[in-house]
């Protein structure tokens, strides 16, 4: 396999992926409760279970709109703090319930971003999603690396897609695994046969090193985890599965002590309980290490709290500071620097001042006037001079834009 030493990052945010179809962050909300209008489900079960907490906690109706939720950070900070120090969150919900609330909204997420990237990709007439595709076409993989402050995998899959002779490097010692569809896609029995399906799965499904010898490896960092990863608690080893398999991280993250928390707050709620038990029998993911590990994921969530004293995190900071201090070119795209991600803006600032040059800046930001007004006075007070008229686009992936990029 042939590493890289990219001149240009890309440092993409969530307004990257919005051109596959996938919501900015402030919009996650709204796009998970959708599944408030589907059949008893996963993702219906789950939005209801939420929607009792914040009543519980935030005194808002069950049937609130997102409007009227907290923001994540919020949300995600009092579940944390609660949970992490061992205290309740009002008298309905004890610590344990907490951590179960929190495996919740993330594998919630993860099933609303897998689902709005299936739904952009079947609608790739939009304007947007070709932007993203005149993107992938337009870069050299053997030159550039990325640095993703998203959970979500479109530069995984859009990369691949466009460049199939390339690989993906987490750079945080990921290791590439499968998990095997079931022989029939609604059966979940937990047979021994299947079981071992699974944990070969992890071992010998695809062995990328072996036979891509002379696949070129592209960098991409993800500071704040990744939908597709899954950890071990005991060996502490991490996975990595194709981006397609991202439900089956969601599925990972509740197991059947969550799943009887939720099936005891939602009693009353008659027709969940078939489908709860039905959840309970599907087949959990081994590690190789031990058969009573499950596989189960780390995602640095919205919290002004971030955990990210895991190991794989520690390794995709120190990776990502290398990438950026070897690097020419600094390029953002649908990254608005906000004040919460401090450490990351600490990293990049010293990062700047630790060169012998300071690295070109393109700021590419999109919305509306005001957003992209409050992007470029972010960018203007963080690094200066450094960022201008001349080098910030508020149009999105633009002619303009592209010209810049690409010259």
């Amino acid at each position: 396999m042939l590493s890289v030493r990219p001149e240009t990052i890309f440092i993409v945010g969530a307004g990257f992926s919005r051109h596959a179809g996938l919501p900015v962050t402030t919009d996650f909300t709204k796009a998970i409760l959708e599944a408030r209008d589907r059949h008893p489900g996963p993702s219906r079960i789950a939005v209801d279970f939420l929607s009792q907490f914040i009543r519980a906690s935030f005194n808002r109706s069950k049937v609130a709109g997102a409007r009227w939720w907290p923001e994540l950070e919020d949300l995600f900070t009092c579940v944390d703090l609660s949970a992490n120090s061992g205290h309740y969150l009002g008298a309905a919900f004890s610590p344990a319930d907490l951590r179960t609330v929190r495996r919740v909204i993330l594998a919630s997420t993860i099933r609303m971003l897998n689902s709005k990237y299936e739904e952009g990709r079947k609608r790739k007439g939009r304007e947007e999603w070709q932007m993203l595709e005149r993107f992938f076409n337009h870069i050299d993989p053997a030159r550039v690396g990325f640095v993703s402050m998203n959970w979500d995998t479109v530069v995984e899959r859009q990369l691949l897609i466009a460049h199939n002779n390339t690989s993906i490097e987490y750079r945080c010692d990921a290791q590439k695994a499968g998990i095997p569809d079931p022989p029939n896609r609604d059966d979940y029995s937990n047979t021994r046969k299947y079981q071992k399906r699974l944990r070969e799965g992890l071992t010998i499904a695809l062995d990328h090193k072996r036979r891509n010898e002379d696949c070129l490896v592209v960098p991409l960092v993800k500071i704040h985890g990744s939908t597709n990863w899954l950890y071990c608690d005991n060996c502490r080893r991490l996975f990595w599965v194709p981006p397609d398999q991202s439900n089956w991280v969601a599925n990972q993250l509740i197991t059947e002590r969550d799943l009887t928390c939720i099936e005891r707050h939602l009693r009353e709620k008659r027709d969940f309980k078939p489908v709860i038990e039905e959840l309970k029998k599907r087949p959990r993911v081994k590690c190789f290490c031990s058969d009573n590990v499950d596989l189960s994921a780390r995602i640095a969530t919205f919290s002004y709290r971030k955990s990210l004293e895991f190991a794989m995190f520690q390794k995709s900071w120190f990776a990502a500071e290398q990438l950026l201090r070897e690097a020419k070119r600094w390029i953002f795209i649908g990254y608005s620097l906000p004040p919460a991600d401090y450490e990351f803006k600490y990293l990049l600032k010293r990062t700047q001042l630790c060169r012998s040059a300071s690295p070109q800046f393109i700021v590419v930001s999109g919305g509306g006037r005001s957003a992209v007004t409050r992007t470029r006075e972010n960018y203007q007070r963080f690094f200066g001079n450094s960022v201008r008229k001349s080098n910030f686009f508020g149009g999105g992936l633009s002619d303009e834009a592209f010209n810049a990029i690409f010259r």
